[in-house]
């Protein structure tokens, strides 16, 4: 029994299809303001393929950000509620999951002033899309 790890390097292109030239970078923007539909568009269609547990650290994140003033959550809120819910049992694990969003550009984090994490959804993704997302809905 042989197992070798290989990489096709072919990009995602049906996640940046939707997305206008300047979200495609590494860079997550957190400014208020305009939304795209089409990056709602590619983020629905993204977490159709990603594995459910993510999907629901993401709506927890969600609910944790409409029901914040300063639209970003620290990392402990958001891995105590993990936690409280059973989507996550350890740190490593929530990292994983933060790390493969942050990937697709769906979720960023950044430091405040006192050195405290915080994440965010960006403002090109509504909220409300990614709160009644469901797993078994069709894709767009």
């Amino acid at each position: 029994w042989a197992w070798k790890k290989v990489h096709t390097y072919r990009p995602y292109i049906e996640e940046v299809k939707g997305l206008p030239n300047t979200e495609s970078s590494k860079k997550v923007k957190k400014n208020k303001g305009n939304q795209k539909p089409g990056a709602a568009t590619a983020v629905l269609k993204v977490l159709a393929y990603l594995a459910p547990r993510h999907t629901e650290v993401l709506q927890g994140l969600a609910t944790l950000q409409l029901s914040n003033s300063s639209n970003s959550v620290s990392y402990s809120i958001l891995r105590d509620d993990c936690i409280k819910k059973m989507l996550t049992s350890s740190d490593t694990q929530l990292r994983n999951i933060i790390k493969e969003l942050s990937d697709h550009n769906i979720m960023g984090s950044e430091k405040d002033d006192q050195g405290i994490e915080q994440m965010f959804i960006p403002s090109t993704i509504p909220l409300q899309d990614i709160l009644d997302w469901k797993l078994n809905q069709p894709t767009i």
